[in-house]
């Protein structure tokens, strides 16, 4: 038996148009990634901390994984049309772009919520 990620599956009430378009799980992964934002700014805003190599280590280690193991989903979901977060996934794409400076400086995964290449 295999395990798959979010179902985006739409339950049909029986007059057969979908009930919702919330992909289950979206609003925790978005919560999640929210988290981290505010993480990292706080992470880049002390030069105590952030010139401490095994906090910012840490912090990356999680930071990757949110980015390369959450976002990916939500960009897919997001492609299909998933309207329930969609401002919410729009406002966290303005949020990755605005601290994409301070990952980079504290070198860390720089977010590519649109999918781009990095150059």
């Amino acid at each position: 038996m295999g395990l798959c990620g979010w179902s985006a599956r739409r339950r049909r009430p029986a007059g057969g148009e979908p009930e919702s378009a919330a992909v289950p799980g979206a609003a925790a992964d978005l919560d999640l990634l929210f988290t981290q934002i505010r993480q990292l700014r706080e992470l880049a805003g002390d030069p105590e901390q952030a010139g401490d190599a095994d906090r910012v280590y840490g912090f990356s280690i999680r930071w990757g994984a949110f980015l390369h193991g959450r976002l990916p989903w939500l960009v897919r979901y997001d492609r299909r049309g998933a309207p329930a977060e969609r401002d919410r996934f729009a406002d966290l794409c303005a949020e990755l772009r605005d601290v994409a400076p301070l990952a980079e400086r504290l070198g860390l995964a720089v977010p590519r919520p649109d999918g781009e290449r990095r150059r």
